[in-house]
């Protein structure tokens, strides 16, 4: 009898129970779509998350594991062509050819098959059946297209009596009811209330700086452009059209960080209208990039030549600039701190240690403050003074109540927003000094 499959193990012990069920799906899979009657066979292999991330983000360019990738031969209209063709030819070649690859996680399947209800044997099943209508060219991008391929997941694992549960009391319809409800309580993915929607969209600004290259990348770039700006006389309006010009940079990145996960999390296999998607993503970061080139030209040209002359000015005259410029520096700091400490590598800042980024920008706020109101000693400053370092007391302690951070993590912080402002400040006099 002809073998329609090989089963390859990657860095994962070998088990009778995965290949009986695999075997089992895969010779229904083909006998349903007539491929039993010729030389095409395919491969799955098992492996781990590392393994399955690695390959994730060799071929999908994403930096994350899944549970199943599927790596079709045949586009197809071509398959559909080659199956009627081989049917045809009695002198079937020998050696077999390969109809496609699909890579499963095992771990994952465990855990998926623990989170829906799911026997492991079922979860197994299903993720070597959705392998394998990817690989005959099927897909679940549009609603109607997603329907045909379920059905035929379905039916397939009915005629092998392969239930999503043991009790068979429960429609199919209130299955899936039962499975986007699981999906939904572990992943909320909906807001309760304003402080909600603050940390969640927190946690969308860390992830990126945390995963993304070209976010990081830009990060960089955009403190060695604040610090260059203080070279130049930038008034009110042109310092506002440079930041909003760093800012555009940075959301139209996370925008297509956004959309390239969107794509990704509904399309397994290469897809022309996925590829659109992330193209025009791409091209919108690509057009903030030339805006970003005609801004910087229409603003620092006819600067250029005095850019001494033009730092002491701007250091002595315009402490607005010089504060902004501080607090877009503080923030970025705090941004790639708290980055460091939730990819938990790190012995000192780790997830049981991430410094509070509300915390670090009131001190450094008051800070700012303190330097810009100290040259003038009266009532009224002094005022100023002791109701910002209140009011940055009270964002600390505010953090400590909604245990959101320990008083250790606060008290960094504070230091942090201070020692930083007190540096760069002293940066900025140092280098005038040495104009003058």
């Amino acid at each position: 009898m002809k073998e329609n499959c090989e089963i390859i193990y990657k860095n994962l012990e070998k088990k009778q129970k995965y290949e009986s069920t695999i075997k089992q799906v895969v010779d229904e899979c083909f006998k349903k779509e007539k491929l039993d009657q010729t030389n095409l066979y395919m491969s799955v292999t098992l492996t781990n998350p590392e393994e399955i991330e690695k390959l994730n983000r060799q071929y999908r360019n994403i930096d994350r594991p899944t549970d199943v990738l599927s790596f079709p031969m045949f586009e197809k209209n071509e398959l559909d062509n080659f199956i009627k063709e081989n049917l045809k030819n009695n002198d079937v070649n020998e050696e077999g050819d390969i109809l496609g690859d699909i890579v499963i996680s095992i771990p994952r399947v465990y855990e998926q098959a623990e989170e829906y209800g799911h026997s492991f044997e079922r979860e197994l099943a299903y993720m070597v059946v959705h392998g394998f209508y990817h690989l005959m060219g099927y897909d679940h991008i549009e609603e109607e297209d997603k329907k045909v391929m379920r059905a035929k997941e379905e039916e397939v694992l009915n005629e092998l009596g392969i239930k999503r549960e043991t009790s068979q009391e429960k429609s199919e319809e209130e299955l899936e009811k039962i499975e986007e409800q699981a999906k939904n309580e572990k992943n909320k993915t909906t807001n309760s209330n304003f402080l909600d929607a603050w940390k969640n969209a927190i946690d969308g600004i860390i992830y990126a700086t945390t995963t993304q290259r070209n976010i990081k990348i830009q990060l960089v770039l955009a403190v060695l452009v604040v610090i260059v700006s203080l070279f130049f006389d930038l008034d009110r309006a042109e310092f506002l059209c440079f930041l909003f010009t760093i800012i555009l940079i940075l959301f139209a990145e996370m925008v297509n960080t956004a959309i390239e996960t969107v794509v990704d999390l509904y399309v397994d296999v290469y897809h022309p209208k996925a590829k659109i998607a992330k193209d025009v993503a791409a091209g919108g970061v690509v057009i903030t990039a030339i805006n970003a080139i005609i801004v910087a030209y229409f603003l620092f040209f006819d600067k250029i030549s005095d850019i001494g002359l033009n730092f002491i000015n701007n250091v002595i005259n315009s402490p607005v600039h010089l504060a902004f410029s501080v607090l877009v520096v503080v923030v970025i700091a705090i941004l790639a701190l708290i980055a460091i400490a939730r990819t938990n590598k790190h012995r000192g800042l780790n997830h049981k240690f991430i410094p509070s980024g509300f915390t670090t920008l009131a001190f450094a706020a008051n800070t700012i403050i303190w330097i810009v109101t100290q040259s003038s000693r009266n009532v009224v400053n002094t005022i100023i003074i002791t109701l910002s370092l209140v009011l940055a007391i009270l964002v600390s302690a505010s953090r400590i109540e909604a245990k959101a951070h320990k008083l250790s993590e606060v008290i960094f912080s504070a230091c942090i927003g201070i020692i930083l402002v007190l540096v760069l400040y002293g940066i900025a006099l140092g280098i005038t000094t040495m104009q003058m």
